[in-house]
């Protein structure tokens, strides 16, 4: 009887002991997955000032006044009002008056 007392009290002992060691590993485990995430929260949010950050850059750099400036450091400059040749194919007589109102007033003077 005294060795299946003995036996009983090893067993529970060993469990007792098993427990123990699963609540700490769960607890380990619980406090590696909080560093991560918060790890991850961190990154999520510099991923976002970055992203903001980026996007008032390009807004920055599609600006007239920034677009004007490179192109002055390019050497680009305003063409003179006559310089300015629009190139569709067509001859030029042919362009002149295709709206609405010139055939209107073509029509009128044909008649």
């Amino acid at each position: 009887m005294l060795k299946k007392t003995r036996n009983l009290r090893l067993a529970a002992l060993g469990v007792i002991c098993a427990a123990g060691f699963v609540f700490a590993w769960q607890n380990v485990q619980a406090v590696r997955l909080g560093y991560n995430i918060e790890k991850l929260r961190r990154e999520i949010k510099d991923l976002e000032n970055a992203n903001t950050y980026l996007k008032k850059e390009i807004q920055v750099s599609l600006s007239p006044e920034k677009l004007e400036a490179e192109a002055s450091r390019l050497g680009m400059v305003y063409p003179e009002p006559g310089s300015i040749v629009i190139l569709d194919g067509k001859p030029e007589a042919e362009n002149a008056g295709r709206g609405w109102l010139a055939r209107l007033f073509r029509h009128n003077k044909a008649s």
